[in-house]
Formats: structure tokens, sequence, C-alpha cells
């Protein structure tokens, strides 16, 4: 990797070109802005895992920093893309995500301003000012999967309402998506869920009938400018959170989304349990589950393994 304060730095800009806030003007201005202090090159993504092609052929063609431009989805495809092949911390980019989604979880639990503008001058100034900070990640595996996180997964309840949610995304205003998923899944099938084993790294084991989430960073997610917080302690610097609801019922369920929604760090009441700084979480379910990742929905699953990976990303910040 060359060093930070040698000229120029070759950077890489991979930008979604179908993010929630994204266009050609747009990407002319955040492209001219770190323009001023990179030897820039941009690429678009396309179709599905293109982003995550082009970063991981920028790690190997030696760009000292590579940019996205998009959502959420587009940074976990560009950090898996900069992370394959074993590169660690060390010999990977140094990466700097730019929101244009509709949450930027990740972008905003570094500190990042949502607003697309001031956050490319914050990474411009990191970049000129050499802040760099190294931040933990979690990986998912299972029979056929094995991809890196920023912020979260998830197995059953939460990931059923986002794969609903997905399917409106062809329209704005997510919370409102996110009220209507939340509906449309207890009309359909009620709050309960099946029985979903969860083993613990610190010995410990517990039931969910409801849903396991885990968490790198808090919060768990954004509805607008409201921080949504299952585990409050979660953090870049420690190891995996999770919060396990066990059998949920309708008013657990009303007065679990009530807390959270006036700014609460975690919801109240036995049907639910949390754990902080965990290196190692398996999951198993009695019968396939939906599963998410970094908010995206990635199927049904039985059995996941999620792991902490410590000093595993650099970031520009």
């Amino acid at each position: 990797m060359r060093d930070l304060k040698a000229a120029p730095q070759r950077g890489l800009l991979i930008v979604n070109p179908k993010a929630s806030t994204g266009s050609r003007r747009r990407t002319r201005w955040v492209a001219k802005k770190l323009g001023d202090v990179l030897d820039l090159d941009v690429q678009l993504s396309g179709s599905r895992g293109h982003g995550e092609e082009l970063a991981k052929r920028g790690a190997g063609e030696g760009y000292d920093v590579v940019v996205s431009l998009g959502g959420d989805g587009t940074v976990n495809e560009v950090v898996n893309g900069l992370l394959a092949d074993g590169r660690d911390a060390a010999d990977a980019p140094i990466f700097a995500p730019i929101p244009a989604g509709s949450t930027n979880v990740f972008a905003r639990a570094l500190g990042l301003p949502w607003d697309r503008r001031r956050a490319s001058m914050a990474i411009v100034a990191a970049i000129e000012e050499q802040k760099v900070r190294t931040v933990n990640l979690g990986r998912a595996k299972g029979d056929d999967i094995d991809r890196l996180f920023t912020f979260c997964a998830g197995l059953g309840w939460d990931a059923s309402i986002i794969k609903k949610v997905e399917s409106y995304r062809k329209k704005r205003n997510l919370g409102a998506h996110y009220a209507r998923a939340v509906m449309a899944e207890l009309n359909e099938h009620g709050v309960e869920g099946d029985t979903i084993e969860v083993e613990l790294s610190e010995g410990g084991e517990d039931l969910s009938e409801g849903m396991v989430v885990v968490q790198n960073c808090a919060p768990w997610t954004y509805l607008g400018t409201l921080p949504v917080n299952l585990n409050a302690r979660a953090s870049f610097n420690a190891g995996l959170d999770v919060l396990i609801l066990r059998k949920l019922g309708l008013s657990d369920a009303a007065r679990t989304a009530a807390s959270l929604l006036v700014g609460r760090d975690g919801p109240d009441g036995k049907h639910a349990v949390t754990h902080h700084d965990l290196s190692r979480i398996r999951l198993r379910a009695s019968l396939p589950q939906a599963f998410q990742l970094d908010g995206d929905y990635l199927g049904e699953r039985t059995e996941v393994e999620l792991t902490s990976v410590p000093a595993a990303l650099r970031v520009a910040c």
C-alpha cells in the first residue's frame, strides 16, 4: 500500500447510478471534489454484484483509495470486493462511503453527514489530513454464503419485512414503506415465527420464535432522521452484539415498536434479551427463515454462523 503522503494518490469512485439520490449531475459534482485530492477514475456499477467486481479489480490494480457513491447495498459489495482474495486491512485500499441511498447506515455510523455534498467534503478533508480509522466487520458463513457485513445481519421477522420493503423500492419514502411492510407481515403471518436456536461464543444458548438481529455498530437502522437502536452498545471497536426476541405476541410487538420509535436504546420486556461484544453467534432454525445482511434480503436459511472480524477495514472519515 502506497504511503498516504505520496502524491498523487490513485483513487477509484464506484457509483451505483440506480441509488435513490443518484444522478449524473451529482456524480460529476462528487467526482470533481474528489479529483481535487485524488488522481481519480470513475466506474459505474451495473447489475447486482458488479460493485464487488469493480472493487476487487481496483484493489488488485493498486488503488490507494476506493470511494463508493450509493447506499448500503453498494457499500457491502465494495467492502467484500476490497477484502477478497484474503486481503486484510493493510493490503486493501482505504475505503470511503459517500451516502446516496435511502438509509446509509454504515456511512452515518462512521459519523459522516447524511447529505452527499457535506459527506464528500468531509471525506476530501479526511484524505487531505490523513484521517484514517480501522473498524471491525462481521462475517456471515453458511452452506451457500460467505460474506462480510458492515453493520447488521438478521434472521427471521426483520428480514421478512426487508424482503417486502425491497418490493416497494421503485418508490420513495422509506418510513412509509417500512410501516406498510410491517402491517403486511402482521396480516399475512402474524408476529411469531419458527424456533431459532442461538448459540453464543460465551457458551450460552437461547431460543427465539420471532427474530434474531446481530449488529456490528449502532444504530441498527434509520427511519429518515430517526436512529433505531436495538443494541445501543454495539460498536466498530468491539465484537458483535445480538438481540434475541423470544416468543413475541401482538402486544409485545406494539410495545417494542413504540419504544424504538421514541428513541429508547432497545426493546423493553422479558421477551427480549441482548448480549454484547461476542466473537461468534451461531443460528439454527427449525424451518427456513428469511435472512438479511446489511439491509439486503438474501433468501431463506436454516443455519448461519456470524463472527466478528477485528481491525478488518481502513476507512477515511
